[in-house]
This record gives C-alpha cells, sequence and structure tokens, in this order.
C-alpha cells in the first residue's frame, strides 16, 4: 500500500505521462506465472507445480504442503517472508503462489532485500530481466518442489523511471546550490577603504565541495530507492557516520577560516598598499588592481581553487579530492547494484576520517594570501 502511495505522488508531481512509455508499464497486480510476461518484484508470483502425486488428492497435497511453511527459493537463495500458498486450479492442478515484495521498513525488509541482491547477484543487471530457476522450500534451506525457470525483472520501467528522474533532479539542486553560492567560502570579508570588486567571486571551497558532494550524494540515493522499493528506512549506519565525519571537516575548516590568522595580516597589509597607491597623485592603477586581487582573493576556477592555495597545488588536498570522488562513485555503484545504502566498513570509516584528518591538518598551515613585496604599515 505504502509502495502504491508514493508512486502516485510522485506520478502526479511529474506527471502521469513520462516520456518513457511508463503508462504501458504499470505494474500489474495478478499473478504471474513461468509462462506469462516478465514477472516484477513486488508482484506475487505463482508456479504450476503440476498433478498431485498419484494415490493423493490435490487438496489433500495442498494442505500438506501449506503445513510446511515452505517459502520462495530463487536461483538456490531463500527469501525470508516470502511464504507461499498452495492451492488447486480449475483443471486439477496444484499451483504455488509467493509474494515477492522487496517494499517495507523493519529488518524483515531489508533482508528480503538482501536475498533477492543475492539471487539476482545484484541489482545491477536489473533494469533488464533475468531468468531464475524458482522453486519453493523450507525457511531453513533447500528445495521442497522442482525449480522452474522464471523470467524476473528487479523493478518495472515506470518505477525506474521516476527513480532516475527524482535522482536527476536532486542531483541537480545540489550543483546548482554549488556553483551558485553555497561552494565559494565566504570568509573574505570587506576591509574598510578598500571596495569589493562588483562583480567578485570568491574561491570555492574544498570542504564544502565535499559536504554538498556527500549530501548530493546521499539524498538523491535515497529518493531512488524510496521510489523503487517504498521503504523509507534505507539510511546505513556506515552512511550516517560517513556523513558525520564530512560534517565534522566542514565545521572545523569553517572555524578556521574565521578565526583570527597570518591571512588576515596579510590581508590589511595589502589593503593598506592600495590605500597608499589610490593616494598617489596620479593613483597607482597597476598597484592598486595587484593589491585589489591580495585583500580579495578571486576564484581561480574550480580545480585550481580545490586543489591549491598561495603556495601552489597542495599534495593533501589532492589525496582528499581523490578520495572523496573514488568512494562517492563507488558509493553510487552499490546504490545501483544492491537498490540500497552500502554499510561502510569500520576500515573505509578509518581511511576517510583519516583523509579529512590529514587534509585539516595541513589546512591549519596553509597560506591562501601571498605575503605583499612593499612597505605595509599594519595598525593593530
Amino acid at each position: 500500500m505504502r509502495r502504491t502511495i508514493i508512486r502516485t505522488v510522485f506520478a502526479a508531481v511529474f506527471g502521469t505521462t513520462i516520456a518513457m512509455g511508463c503508462g504501458a508499464q504499470a505494474q500489474v497486480t495478478a499473478p504471474a506465472t513461468p509462462g506469462d510476461a516478465t514477472v516484477v518484484l513486488g508482484q506475487p508470483l505463482t508456479l504450476s507445480l503440476g498433478a498431485p502425486p498419484a494415490g493423493t488428492d490435490c487438496a489433500t497435497q495442498a494442505a500438506t504442503l501449506n503445513a510446511q511453511a515452505l517459502v520462495l527459493v530463487a536461483n538456490g537463495q531463500t527469501i525470508p517472508g516470502a511464504r507461499a500458498s498452495f492451492a488447486c486450479s480449475a483443471k486439477g492442478d496444484l499451483t504455488g503462489t509467493a509474494s515477492t515484495s522487496i517494499a517495507g521498513n523493519g529488518d524483515d525488509a531489508a533482508k528480503r532485500r538482501a536475498s533477492w541482491q543475492t539471487a539476482f547477484s545484484g541489482f545491477f543487471s536489473l533494469a533488464g530481466a533475468k531468468t531464475l530457476p524458482v522453486a519453493f522450500g523450507p525457511a531453513t534451506g533447500g528445495m521442497t518442489t522442482a525449480p522452474q525457470m522464471v523470467s524476473i525483472q528487479g523493478a518495472s520501467d515506470r518505477d525506474l523511471g521516476l527513480a532516475a528522474v527524482w535522482f536527476a533532479l536532486v542531483a541537480a539542486v545540489f550543483l546548482f546550490a554549488f556553483f551558485r553560492h553555497f561552494g565559494r567560502t565566504d570568509a573574505i570579508t570587506p576591509i574598510a577603504g578598500v571596495p569589493m570588486p562588483a562583480d567578485y567571486r570568491a574561491p570555492y571551497s574544498l570542504a564544502r565541495f565535499q559536504l554538498l558532494w556527500w549530501s548530493g550524494i546521499v539524498t538523491a540515493s535515497y529518493a531512488a530507492i524510496l521510489t523503487i522499493t517504498g521503504s523509507m528506512d534505507t539510511i546505513t549506519t556506515g552512511t550516517m557516520a560517513l556523513m558525520g565525519i564530512v560534517g565534522g571537516t566542514s565545521v572545523l575548516a569553517a572555524f578556521q577560516d574565521r578565526r583570527p590568522s597570518d591571512d588576515q595580516t596579510r590581508r590589511q597589509q595589502h589593503a593598506a598598499l592600495y590605500i597608499a597607491a589610490a593616494a598617489a597623485n596620479p593613483p597607482d592603477q597597476t598597484a592598486m588592481a595587484a593589491s585589489l586581487a591580495e585583500v580579495y582573493p578571486p576564484t581561480q576556477g574550480l580545480l585550481p581553487d580545490l586543489l591549491s592555495d598561495a603556495a601552489g597545488y597542495n599534495i593533501h588536498r589532492l589525496q582528499l579530492l581523490a578520495w572523496t570522488g573514488v568512494l562517492g562513485i563507488t558509493f553510487l555503484y552499490e546504490v545501483t547494484r544492491t537498490l540500497g545504502m552500502p554499510e561502510l566498513s569500520a576500515n573505509l570509516l578509518a581511511l576517510t576520517g583519516i583523509s579529512n584528518g590529514t587534509y585539516f591538518g595541513f589546512k591549519m598551515q596553509e597560506q591562501q594570501v601571498p605575503a605583499p613585496t612593499g612597505i605595509a604599515p599594519v595598525s593593530t
């Protein structure tokens, strides 16, 4: 029910006709059998088990199987909670039906998703259908009925299309936020007597980039997973720990940028040179422009801003940017492969903490404003 409501809301937001043939791909609720069209996870799956053994009537055999509390077995993987129900068809053949739902917010739902992930060797291949051997067996493992080949798809084309739309929309919002304003440092404040250029654009901040990078990845992934599974409880402990490390680094970096430092002193010195050049008769426009560029350091471009300070490119910035990019891409791959947030190991989190700690340790010693070459009295 929750899954249906979520799809309905998303369809209302983006329109019920998306240019992907979504309307024609609407999920069917009738049970699917091996001879029917591809089964999409979430649909009931029905297997025809044929006539009961000789000397046994169908109703008795169905009751016997129902008493065994059998579950679905896909590709040798027992699907917990997928309790099978056995009955007799109009022709007198025995049939078994089980749920393939991966929706839900509890531990049981998480176990079902994990089992299907194992059965499919990951969800990444499920943009198309995959043919798997399916049977019924005990919850403890094994198979009671003979396996049958069934074409199964992890998500409908409609759900995949909506998930892609939501992911792209959220990612675009964070990209816009980064390039429009929130990715730039706000530590460069006006200095009296030195006007800030009207078209001034501050440099990009590596700590802010990392925060928005991970915030965008996690939020977009959450929206996409919610669209397909209907589950709201998909944030793992590892993901929360990762966001804590990234957020902590951003807070420390902002504190470091705003505390009194030698960079502020050098900016005051350049400001004094600017004021002196402006007071000359005639004003020294070349000296004024050179000093103004140091009082208000402009952006040099995305990568130069992220990787360098006044002394040039820095290895500690490169290692943080490289690790952030590699781990982010790996995170997204796992989301598409497993339809869930990855549970980052203690080693990965420790390495991320070391990378961020190394960056911040060297950042405390960085020089963002070069020392002036002229004489500049500083009033304190």
